[in-house]
């Protein structure tokens, strides 16, 4: 008979052992799941802030969004102008952002903005944003996406003297809050109106199919490949990766104030804000304008 002293065998200790380590492996991968949905309803959330903020602002503004407040490059600075309706810095941060000190993950869409606006002169009044009652389908047009590696202004900071400051007239020494055109547009993808080199990323050349790579740019699109995101394009320059940074997918803010979680593939990189490209391929309308290109549920065309 077995003394009820004796301890547990070498063969009952490799046992529980073994058992444990088939749960941690089972267990471990839910846990980094669920924490990793946790930090998506977190981003979800703020985007929702934030999209809160644009309907105000577009309610005082007589139905026009943030144009932003940089007179260089489009829309750059519009988390600035809605700061005052939302009073907190952390709502334009995303948990999953590794950015050193990042001062928005999200950037904003620059088609909104009417950059073909016959009395607008470029680099000194700016562009003046279209009316939502333009928009093709406020439901399905994109006003935020994710990015990384935009810091280095101050949301907060409302002194168009200061060039740290969002409401700086000119390329700021830090940049501004950035847009972009869903990775179509001839400029820079995403911009950020900076004179520090890292703050803007590579930028494609004028002919918009050629890229050009002269310095170490960081901000890139944390939201995977569009749809249809023509191949002539340097995916490596725009994007950080195929995938999104949410479960391979990543939150939109859509211009009636929802927000959504989509795949990179559900996404259509749209067309510029001309309003004139018709085509399924490279460039894509609105979604409420009948255009089919398989798969996309949303997109970053206005009209």
């Amino acid at each position: 008979m077995k003394n009820k002293d004796d301890g547990f065998t070498l063969i009952e200790l490799l046992v529980v052992i073994a058992i444990i380590a088939i749960l941690a492996a089972i267990l471990f991968p839910v846990f980094a799941t669920a924490r990793e949905k946790a930090r998506q309803t977190t981003c979800s959330s703020n985007l929702k802030q934030l999209g809160l903020a644009i309907v105000q602002y577009t309610q005082d503004y007589d139905e026009c969004p943030p144009n932003g407040t940089s007179r260089t490059w489009s829309a750059n600075g519009w988390a600035g102008q809605i700061y005052p309706y939302v009073k907190s810095k952390a709502a334009f941060i995303c948990p999953d952002d590794l950015t050193a000190g990042p001062s928005s993950s999200y950037v904003y869409n620059r088609n909104t903005q009417n950059e073909n606006g016959a009395s607008i002169t470029f680099g000194v009044t700016g562009w003046p944003s279209y009316p939502v009652s333009k928009y093709g389908s406020v439901a399905k047009t994109i006003i935020l996406a994710e990015i990384v590696g935009s810091g280095g202004y101050d949301i907060s900071d409302s002194n168009p003297a200061d060039s740290q400051s969002d409401f700086y007239p000119t390329t700021g020494q830090g940049g501004h809050s950035p847009d972009g055109q869903g990775g179509i547009g001839i400029a820079y993808e995403p911009y950020a109106a900076s004179t520090t080199p890292t703050d803007i990323p590579c930028g494609q050349s004028t002919n918009a199919v050629t890229p050009t790579c002269t310095a170490n740019f960081t901000i890139m699109y944390a939201t995977g490949y569009p749809s249809n995101f023509p191949s002539t394009y340097s995916t490596a320059i725009l994007f950080t990766g195929p995938s999104g940074r949410h479960s391979g997918g990543a939150n939109y803010l859509m211009a009636d104030g929802h927000v959504k979680w989509f795949m990179g593939t559900q996404v259509s990189a749209g067309s510029n804000n001309t309003g004139t490209s018709t085509s399924c391929g490279a460039n894509q309308t609105a979604a409420a304008t009948g255009c089919t290109q398989p798969g996309s549920a949303v997109t970053w065309s206005v009209f």
